[in-house]
């Protein structure tokens, strides 16, 4: 339904959430959350933001001038309560918080389409964040959060969370590509009647996933089901005017649908494994301690950054995690790599890189990714 973008996986500079209570009359009541002036206005990026708030250290909110207060605290505050899901203070997957921070998630809201954040922002793309969708001042309303069709915060903010997160962290469950090769994929292809890479000129009859926008390719249609099927076993969908509104995307709006036809589905998102938020957000998040728990993650830094042909990468809080490490060239193509000793917390290396843009990324032992960066060799 909204506009969305690709991932772009990069380093970042972390920095502290502070904690205030704040209070607007345009919503519905209080988050414990505080909007702070926009600490990255010199990045070509983000020039043009004025505010932001930073969600349990891990997922990054952005508002323009015009945006207001409000829109920007309740679409932060939603992003709190699916991180968080059982409000505790405590986001609910460490792993998913570390990866977030390590990528430097991202959730710009623009005030409008066309507007100057989103021109900078699109036109810097390939900056140190990682961006999968965005929210326009229209889709936020801070007074109707479940209202499917005035509201896009929990959309779009699942997309960021899944898209910039699970597909990396859990592969063999959520991996996007190559098609069919994850659990999320096969329980796609069972969904939309068949594996189409695309949009079919018709789905078969027995598809209760047929979303039929064919500027959504593969990948694209696997996070959109994904947002559907959490989206229904949080009985968000469950009303007959909404129910009515998705029948030609989406089938199965209620829980119970859900649970006796998309068997598989709905045992990948309900499993603990993967704490994935399994109740609503309403838009207000303030945990009853007032107490919250951060990730306390340094991200690695690559240094120098533009280099010549040596570099270093500082491990900080991946010392002893990191296995190896891997190079590609701007094509994908993989142009060195390393093995780490655990004892190792910082990396030089001597590639000998000819001029142009890399991509660095890290691996534990198991061949997951830990991290990512972009590398400029001037």
């Amino acid at each position: 339904m909204i506009k969305s973008y690709a991932c772009i996986i990069k380093s970042f500079s972390f920095s502290a959430l502070v904690l205030l209570v704040f209070s607007s009359s345009l919503a519905q009541t209080s988050s414990c959350l505080d909007i702070l002036p926009n600490p990255d206005s010199s990045s070509p990026a983000f020039q043009e933001f004025d505010r932001y708030i930073e969600v349990l250290g891990c997922l990054k909110f952005y508002a323009e001038p015009g945006v207001s207060d409000s829109k920007l605290l309740h679409a932060a505050s939603i992003g709190a309560e699916l991180l968080d899901n059982d409000e505790n203070g405590i986001i609910d997957d460490d792993s998913l918080g570390t990866y977030l921070a390590s990528v430097n998630a991202v959730m710009p809201i623009f005030n409008e389409e066309g507007s100057l954040a989103e021109i900078a922002m699109m036109e810097n793309e390939d900056g140190p964040f990682c961006l999968h969708a965005v929210l326009y001042a229209d889709e936020v309303s801070p007074n109707n959060p479940l209202n499917w069709f005035e509201e896009a915060s929990l959309e779009e903010i699942l997309h960021t969370i899944n898209g910039c997160g699970h597909v990396d962290i859990y592969p063999n469950t959520f991996a996007l590509s190559p098609p069919g090769a994850s659990q999320l994929a096969q329980s796609m292809d069972i969904a939309r009647g068949g594996q189409f890479l695309g949009v079919p000129g018709s789905y078969p009859e027995e598809a209760w996933f047929h979303y039929s926008d064919v500027t959504c390719d593969y990948e694209c249609m696997e996070i959109e089901y994904l947002y559907w099927a959490l989206a229904s076993n949080m009985g968000v969908l469950n009303t007959p005017d909404i129910c009515e509104a998705i029948d030609e995307e989406w089938e199965l709006c209620s829980p119970e649908l859900l649970e006796s036809v998309d068997v598989m589905i709905h045992t990948i998102i309900t499993d603990p494994d993967f704490s994935l938020p399994q109740n609503a957000p309403n838009g207000i998040y303030c945990p009853n301690d007032g107490v919250f728990e951060v990730s306390k993650f340094e991200s690695p830094v690559v240094f120098p950054n533009p280099a010549s042909s040596s570099f270093s990468i500082a491990l900080n809080s991946l010392v002893a995690k990191v296995d190896s490490f891997k190079i590609y060239d701007s094509s994908g193509r993989e142009v060195y790599s390393e093995n780490v000793d655990s004892s190792q917390s910082e990396l030089k290396v001597d590639s000998k890189l000819e001029r142009g843009i890399y991509l660095i990324s890290l691996f534990s032992h198991d061949a997951e990714i830990l991290f990512s960066s972009s590398l400029l060799v001037d």
